[in-house]
């Protein structure tokens, strides 16, 4: 078995840029493309679509692509937050159902954690889940979300048992923006803005 040096590695990913990589595609193809040969998240696990590679040569991957003039990965929340949360926290069908949308750009995620009246304090949530069969009911108020108008997921933190201690019964939920219920609307600034 080889050993697995830098020098490889970029290698393996200069030959596979020369192969694939055209301005020409669309981003979305690209994506696609960069998805489905693990090369956007190469620290990634194998089975969560990426190359399994320590950190300091997914880094040089980075520099590669970046050196052919290619697009990198969609960034966001999605791929910096949901999907570690998920390939530590999420069964095997979370994880095929949200990881690869995450890499391919398809799916856009936003944070649901501030609250009005208690900021970004997770000790002071008072958005609550509550268990109704197999499902939860949700009720509460999220405020700061940047991105939630254009987000097709939202990583949800609530508060599950109200008689557990302030930093914990606090449970993560990944949740589709678009179902009934969700209530999106801007807070304006004093410019007007939103």
């Amino acid at each position: 078995m080889a050993v697995l040096t830098e020098e490889l590695v970029r290698d393996e990913v200069r030959t596979w840029l020369k192969e694939n990589w055209d301005p020409d595609r669309t981003v979305a193809e690209w994506w696609q493309l960069l998805a489905d040969s693990g090369w956007a998240v190469p620290h990634w696990p194998e089975d969560c679509f990426g190359k399994g590679l320590p950190g300091d040569l997914a880094r040089a991957v980075s520099d590669e692509i970046a050196s052919a003039g290619a697009i990198g990965p969609p960034s966001g929340l999605g791929l910096l937050l949901a999907g570690p949360t998920i390939m530590v926290h999420g069964t095997d069908e979370q994880k095929r159902r949200y990881l690869k949308p995450i890499l391919n750009g398809q799916e856009g995620w936003c944070q649901l954690f501030s609250e009005p009246g208690a900021g970004s304090d997770l000790a002071s949530l008072q958005c609550k889940a509550e268990r109704d069969g197999d499902e939860w009911i949700i009720n509460g108020q999220k405020v700061w979300t940047s991105g939630a108008q254009v987000a097709d997921l939202g990583m949800l933190i609530v508060r599950t048992d109200p008689d557990a201690p302030k930093h914990k019964g606090i449970t993560y939920f990944a949740i589709e923006m678009d179902q009934p219920g969700v209530d999106i609307r801007p807070l304006r600034e004093m410019t007007g803005r939103a």
